[in-house]
């Protein structure tokens, strides 16, 4: 019987998967699955108990078996893993996110990596003894290989939905990412500069993040297709702990930037409104108008933006919650959903 239990329990788990592709929860009754496989109810028995001791589907007395996590047995707790809950862009889309997924009798946990792998993995490791309904995962970084890749497939394995948020790692392969296009948003701002007159155009970029290298490529994209000149010179590329140093109020890196970087060109696309409203600080304190000097453009759409009159490329934070939220609703219903790419919106204001 050891031989035949064994390739039962590997068949039902390949089903498994195609279950939960095709939105059902519930398996077979015994009855069923004896006569599918041509074998005892002892044997079919054995493949079951195989499966739940292994988490991935779970046993009701007089009612049958069910994928593990599945509307019949999971939590209510959705876990949003990001780097920092408190950065100037996720206060108001946490908010908006608790509430729509508290209106569908969900509840929304924040934890904050502190942009660490090691911060990243305590966490991934705690969810793999209490399982939530859904875990939504802003990456640390995913342009190097990261050792937590393992930990977030021991949760898919175990039928518990990942979402990615923003950007993604390579696995699993069907997790759905909810983000935007990082190379159409560059031509935008590049096609908008070019309208305005500016044909020498620098850029600040993020280089640990594949947010900030997809900007950047479309950047110098973005400048062919318009016939305009790329110049290495005049990009900055930033890594996290110098976007924390910035942010601190270390001016040196930008005022480098307008030294030496800046020079011939007239405008600035930056990373996000944080880099902007710092970079128009540093360029005012040197002498120099925004935007009669140099124009500065960015990402987010955020309160930087709005209070400074930054002209911002960004989307509706309620938009993005709400995409979120039936996402989420969704994949913890065993449905088959689909990546989300959200549209930006350009909003201009006095800074360029």
């Amino acid at each position: 019987m050891a031989a035949k239990y064994r390739e039962i329990a590997y068949k039902l788990e390949l089903e498994l998967r195609q279950m939960r592709s095709d939105g059902r929860t519930r398996l077979p009754a015994e009855a069923e699955l004896c006569s599918m496989f041509s074998c005892s109810r002892q044997t079919v028995r054995a493949a079951l108990d195989d499966l739940a001791q292994r988490g991935l589907i779970v046993k009701r007395k007089g009612s049958g078996s069910y994928l593990a996590g599945s509307i019949t047995d999971r939590s209510s707790t959705v876990v949003l893993i990001i780097e920092d809950e408190d950065e100037y862009t996720n206060p108001s889309f946490i908010s908006r996110l608790r509430q729509m997924l508290k209106d569908r009798k969900y509840e929304l946990i924040c934890r904050s990596t502190g942009g660490l792998i090691s911060g990243e993995a305590e966490i991934l490791s705690e969810l793999q003894q209490e399982p939530p309904a859904a875990v939504i995962i802003e990456p640390v970084n995913n342009v190097i290989p990261n050792p937590n890749i393992s930990l977030i497939c021991g949760l898919h394995s175990k039928g518990i939905p990942v979402i990615y948020l923003r950007t993604s790692y390579p696995e699993p392969r069907e997790a759905p990412m909810i983000g935007e296009d990082n190379k159409e948003g560059p031509a935008i701002l590049v096609r908008h500069l070019k309208e305005r007159g500016h044909t020498n155009i620098a850029g600040i970029f993020r280089c640990d993040d594949s947010r900030g290298l997809m900007r950047y490529q479309g950047f110098y994209e973005a400048l062919g297709d318009a016939n305009l000149p790329f110049d290495e010179q005049g990009v900055l590329m930033i890594s996290s702990s110098d976007r924390k140093r910035i942010m601190r109020g270390d001016n040196s890196l930008l005022t480098r930037f307008i030294n030496d970087n800046l020079r011939g060109k007239t405008a600035v696309i930056c990373q996000n409104d944080e880099i902007a409203f710092r970079l128009i600080q540093v360029l005012n304190n040197n002498g120099k108008r925004v935007p009669g000097d140099v124009a500065v453009v960015s990402f987010d759409d955020s309160y930087y933006a709005s209070s400074a009159g930054i002209t911002s490329l960004g989307h509706s934070s309620r938009n993005m919650s709400s995409i979120v939220s039936d996402q989420v609703t969704a994949a913890i219903e065993h449905k088959r959903i689909p990546a989300v790419c959200i549209e930006w919106r350009l909003n201009v204001r006095n800074s360029g």
